[in-house]
């Protein structure tokens, strides 16, 4: 322990298992106060005994329905009565959401999955975004993951909802600069967590073969390591990084160190964005 987040306060949605848990032990051990907010008590309450007995941490715990405005709301006057100020905004919480053909899949599960992915991640925003500019400083982090910057089919809800992330993240970006807030997405990648338990459920008729065929690779392997994306949280917030600010930044396949050393060259430019792809891209004249 280095202490490179002490005094400093992180919310942290989805905290009480897989990546949100990880994300949270890693910043305890770092110092960090912690808020952990997520829809299952009984997981709230065993994972925060877990960290505050582990890390001698302070943690508080909220039950949160992320995609419920009223809910968000209570968890930041929670956190900002217990603390008085809120560092740090983990966008963890997510659904997968219905999976299949989109003319086989209820629309309101799809439209469910949208208000949790997208809308939570707006609620929690909007929430902790008056007491960041209030100390002209903060830091939001939103998952990504699979399906944010390449096609994946049968899984429309969750893959559009995290293509609306990444765009979401460069708009925040430009737009909180001037509070000093810098706002970064981080793409996880195949661990395999709840979430990719849901996928095994799903019948390969259902998804497709070529999907089918990767969980099952996920299964045999184990899916990519859960360690990396906590990393590169840390290595985020733990100092004012402002060449991250707006990026799409792999947990698994992106040398971090190797960007910031390369800054310069970098930051005004929309290297590690989403981008449209023109034929003089692939060096093809039309």
């Amino acid at each position: 322990m280095n202490g490179l987040l002490k005094n400093k306060v992180a919310i942290i949605t989805g905290g009480s298992r897989g990546i949100g848990k990880a994300i949270a032990e890693r910043f305890a051990r770092e110092g960090c106060n912690l808020m952990i907010a997520a829809r299952t008590s009984q997981e709230l309450d065993q994972t925060a005994h877990e960290i505050q007995t582990k890390f001698q941490a302070k943690v508080l715990k909220h039950q949160t329905d992320i995609s419920n405005e009223s809910d968000v709301d209570s968890m930041i006057q929670s956190t900002i009565a217990e603390f008085g100020k809120i560092d740090i905004l983990i966008n963890n919480a997510a659904a997968i959401g219905p999976m299949g053909g989109i003319e086989s899949i209820n629309t309101d599960d799809f439209f469910n999955t949208l208000r949790t992915n997208i809308g939570g991640t707006i609620f929690c925003v909007q929430a902790v975004l008056p007491y960041m500019k209030q100390n002209n400083c903060g830091w939001i982090i939103n998952l990504s993951g699979g399906g944010a910057l390449y096609p994946l089919p049968y899984y429309d809800a969750y893959s559009a909802s995290k293509t609306s992330i990444v765009r979401l993240t460069e708009n925040f970006a430009i737009e909180f600069e001037k509070y000093s807030i810098m706002v970064t997405a981080i793409s996880p990648g195949a661990v395999n967590t709840k979430m990719f338990e849901e996928q095994l459920k799903v019948d390969k008729d259902s998804i497709g073969e070529k999907n089918w065929e990767a969980i099952q690779k996920r299964l045999a392997s184990g899916g990519d390591p859960i360690d990396k994306a906590p990393e590169l949280a840390l290595y985020l917030v733990s100092e004012q990084r402002n060449e991250f600010n707006g990026k799409v930044i792999s947990a698994i396949w992106d040398d971090w160190e190797n960007i910031s050393k390369n800054k310069d060259r970098l930051t005004d430019t929309d290297i590690y964005t989403m981008r449209r792809t023109v034929p003089k891209d692939r060096d093809i004249e039309l």
